[in-house]
Parts: structure tokens; sequence; C-alpha cells
């Protein structure tokens, strides 16, 4: 029973940190110490899959509380305290560096050239593809009036792009929703679903959220499977290029973070900055102390 509430609490946290544009959800996991036995039940699934089929259920149902109730959350935020919300992101990235460093250094305990390299380039080739991206709005769109196979088919993508990143340390599928110009629509309509249950009579909702969010939802779950493999061989055989990518996409999503508009959308103010402060600060400590943890 711990061990399913613990699951459960890992599962919201990581529903909760889907939804943030430049922040990857699965160094949550790497913070909190589950991502290992993610990858490995995903692969691994039918070796004792009553357990499995167990782990994964209440996992699954962290995560749609998370992103549900967090949804509507973050859209607050951004949109009345910015600047604070954005340091506290910042913050929980930063945290998470040394933890990053010291894996991708491996046993020989210092970081090669070749490491070094695959993170500079990582973390600059985020950046650059940030600056083509539109800012991010904290306003809810209004559904699409007809929605034709060819959106259909690229919230399909998005689900299996967005469903890859759910195991790939350092992206943030938030971000390449917004790359592909569907941030909006997917977040108001994961917000839709909250809407919903305080109004279960009204179906015209429900239909508009599930038009969306059910391919979504299909894509999400082959990108998921598609990658787990992949991503488990590379931790094993490139284990220590692999978190030097990460550390540089987590450098980069810092910057990325600190370049966005949507830092200043709710103004700037002495108050702002303070509680921003100290906001960036305990986030950074809270990661940081979770990634000792995860280090032991």
């Amino acid at each position: 029973m711990l061990k399913d509430i613990r699951n459960l609490l890992n599962g919201t946290v990581y529903g909760m940190t889907l939804i943030i544009p430049g922040v990857s959800a699965t160094i949550f996991a790497i913070i909190l110490g589950f991502y290992d036995e993610l990858i490995h039940t995903v692969n691994h699934f039918k070796e004792d899959y009553r357990k499995n089929i167990r782990y994964l259920a209440v996992f699954i149902v962290g995560v749609a509380v998370g992103a549900v109730v967090f949804s509507s959350v973050v859209l607050f935020l951004l949109a009345n305290h910015s600047l604070p919300t954005m340091l506290l992101f910042m913050g929980l990235l930063a945290g998470i560096i040394p933890l990053l460093a010291l894996k991708a250094k491996g046993a020989t305990r210092r970081i090669a050239p070749r490491e070094v390299v695959l993170a500079v380039v990582s973390m600059l080739a985020l950046i650059a593809l940030s600056r083509a991206v539109p800012a991010p709005t904290a306003e809810s769109p209004e559904y699409p009036g007809a929605v034709n196979v060819v959106l259909l088919l690229l919230i399909l993508l998005a689900g299996f792009i967005n469903g890859a990143t759910l195991l790939i340390p350092g992206l943030s599928g938030a971000f390449l929703l917004l790359i592909m110009g569907l941030y909006p629509l997917i977040i108001h309509s994961i917000s839709s679903v909250g809407t919903y249950i305080g109004d279960p009579g009204n179906f015209a909702l429900l239909q508009d959220t599930l038009i969306v969010l059910a391919p979504f939802g299909i894509g999400g779950i082959i990108g998921c499977i598609g990658i787990a493999k992949l991503m488990e061989k590379l931790l094993r055989d490139y284990h220590e290029a692999v978190y030097a990518v990460i550390l540089g996409l987590v450098l980069g999503s810092i910057v990325v973070l600190a370049l966005d508009p949507i830092v200043y959308q709710s103004g700037i103010s002495a108050a702002s900055i303070v509680i921003g402060i100290v906001m960036f600060f305990a986030g950074g400590f809270a990661a940081f102390i979770m990634g000792k943890r995860c280090e032991k």
C-alpha cells in the first residue's frame, strides 16, 4: 500500500511537470528516483504483468490527476505570478545539474572532452530551436469549430512525440507542443477535464475534449512504448554520453525559460523579484537534496 501511495505521488508530480513548457518531466523522475523502474516496467511488462499492470495503473492515475489539477493552476500562476513561477521552475532545473554532471562523469569522475562537446551542442541546439518558437500563452483558446482529418493526425503525431519525451530526460513535451502550435489547444483540453467533472451534464464539452485528448493519448502510448527499449539500450551502452546530452538540454532549458517573454507577463515588482529569488533557491535546494538521495 505504501508503495502504491508513493507511486501515485510520483505520477502526480510527473503529470504536473508534463504541462510546463521547457521543463522535462523525466528529469523529475530521475530526481525522485523512479526513472529506471519506469523504464524497466515498460520494457519488461510481460515478465510480471500483474505487478506491472498495478504499477502502471496507479502511476497513470497519478499522472492524470497531476496534469488535470495542475493545468488550471499553472495557467493561473503564469498569468498572475509569472516571474516567481518561472524562477521556481528554473531553480528546480538548476538543482539537478550536480547530479547530471556526476552521471556524465561516470566511473572516471571526470567529464571527458566528448561529453563536454555533447553537452554544449545539445544546449546550443535547444536554445537555437527555442528562438524559432512563438511565445507560449496562458490564455485558453476555443476548440476548433470543425476538426478535420489533418488536425486529428497532427494531434496523434503530437501525442506520439510527447509519449517519446516521457522517457527521454531533458526534453519537454510541452515545449515540443509549442513548436507544433498545439500547446494552447492541448493544455485547454486537459484543464477542461476538470471543468467537466464539475459539470458532468455538459456533453458538448466532453465531446470537444475527447476529440482532442483521445488521439493525443493514443499517440502518447505508442510513442512511450516505442522509445522505451531504445532509451534502456542507450543508457546501458552509452551512459555517460546520454547524461552529457541531458545535462546540455537542462542547461539550455534554463536559458530558454529565462528568455521566455512569459516571465514578464504579469509584470515586474520589487515583491515579485524577492519572492522569485526565494522560489529559485527553494526549488534548487529541493532538487539538489533529492538528487543527492539518488546518488546513494
